[in-house]
């Protein structure tokens, strides 16, 4: 990578491996999470030892669609640890004890996230937006689990964790001896066909409350969300805008209302998630449970006043402002133009497009296009919102009970 003059190397494979790509649920997570757990010729903790002694280790980003394992390291060290990863990838032990011990630790974290109520916010939001059988809405139960089996990942691993399948990214010092030394290792892996995703299931039709009462809790937490916001679609950099001015940074219409003015919560933020083939648009806020229809109440205003109203010119330029503050940090040095290439190779798209896109929309977007904007993509009735606390029952909600079984809604699937 031109510019990088220290001795440092970050390797990473890409695979189209992701939840799309499995053909059972928690199938594709299972393998690459089981993949560092020891070789042929290597324990887990072997191999945790032996990535010690070069002061790196390999890592697993949590990632939808694809399935990654990356190692940094210093240039003198690169022959010694890229041929183990190499086996990592070519030659895991999938064998039934590691499996027993993954199984069994997922089943324990499994309980644990069914007693958080973070945690089992954001799996029923995530169900209620995408579908308890989507890809990207799918959460992980018992009845997942137990038919889930080590043929299943040693099938998957067969059939997608090999060198047609996936990208070689590498960001650091390259010269002809690393490049060298990266076909040795790494070139020489097992080939196949590149996967195909498969055709993504339905989504719910139509958009409903749901919510969980925990008598008990002090705080009631508030998760809205909705689906259809695509990372390659023109309208992407003016949402990023929308989504700025209404939650996504500190001076934003709902810290400044709800949090600053009223003083209902230590916090509150909008995001958009975004994934290869759809994205969300969201709310989170935890409240006291006294305000929980002050705060709903107060966030449906701000979207009102973007439904209705331009966006002032001060407070647009002011985030036009921060905006491009963010993206100058976020590119400033190779490394940070090299993550914006491995995020386009992970969620599908074309950097330097959407970097145009970006930048087009934070110099030129106005506020009437603002407000195109807002009403279509903040439209009323089109969220799904978990409700999940100490807070008494609203009105037009349905009342569920948060169990170890997938989310049953009575609303229809189209």
């Amino acid at each position: 990578m031109p510019g990088v003059e220290a001795p440092v190397l970050r390797v990473e494979l890409i695979w189209d491996a992701g939840r799309p790509f499995e053909n059972k649920k928690l199938q594709a997570g299972a393998t690459a999470d089981m993949l560092v757990e020891g070789t042929r010729h290597r324990s887990a903790g072997d191999l945790e030892g032996f990535f010690e002694q070069f002061g790196t280790a390999l890592a697993q980003p949590d990632l939808m669609d694809t399935a990654n394992l990356s190692l940094s390291t210093i240039i003198k060290h690169a022959g010694k640890v890229f041929p183990v990863m190499a086996e990592v990838i070519a030659e895991p032990a999938f064998d039934e004890a590691s499996f027993r011990k993954f199984m069994k630790r997922r089943k324990q974290q499994l309980r644990e996230g069914l007693s958080d109520n973070d945690t089992l916010a954001f799996r029923l939001i995530t169900e209620s937006v995408f579908g308890p059988d989507h890809p990207y809405g799918y959460n992980g139960y018992k009845e997942n689990y137990a038919k889930l089996t080590l043929e299943d990942i040693r099938n998957f691993h067969k059939s997608h964790f090999h060198a047609g399948n996936a990208t070689l990214y590498v960001a650091g010092h390259i010269n002809r001896e690393v490049e060298a030394l990266l076909e040795r290792t790494f070139g020489q892996l097992p080939t196949g066909p590149r996967a195909i995703a498969p055709t993504l299931p339905a989504t719910p039709a139509q958009p409903q409350i749901i919510q969980v009462l925990r008598p008990r809790a002090q705080q009631t937490m508030i998760r809205r969300g909705r689906r259809g916001i695509h990372i390659g679609s023109e309208d992407y950099g003016g949402l990023v805008i929308l989504e700025t001015i209404f939650g996504g940074y500190f001076s934003s219409r709902l810290m400044k209302n709800i949090r600053e003015e009223k003083g209902y919560t230590y916090g509150i933020d909008s995001e958009l998630d975004t994934y290869r083939y759809d994205g969300s648009f969201g709310v989170s806020a935890d409240v006291a449970n006294e305000t929980l229809g002050a705060v709903r109440h107060e966030i449906d205003i701000e979207i009102d006043k973007l439904l209705q109203h331009p966006v002032p010119t001060a407070e647009l330029d002011m985030v036009r402002a921060y905006l491009a503050g963010s993206i100058s940090m976020e590119l400033d040095g190779p490394f940070g133009h090299g993550f914006r290439h491995r995020s386009a190779l992970i969620k599908g798209y074309d950097p330097a497009a959407l970097l145009r896109n970006l930048n087009d929309a934070i110099r030129d977007i106005s506020p009437a296009e603002i407000q195109d904007l807002a009403q279509q993509y903040l439209s009323k009735g089109d969220d799904f919102e978990v409700i999940l606390g100490g807070a008494d029952l609203i009105e037009g909600a349905q009342k569920i009970t948060a169990t170890d079984q997938p989310l049953q809604l009575t609303a229809g699937i189209i």
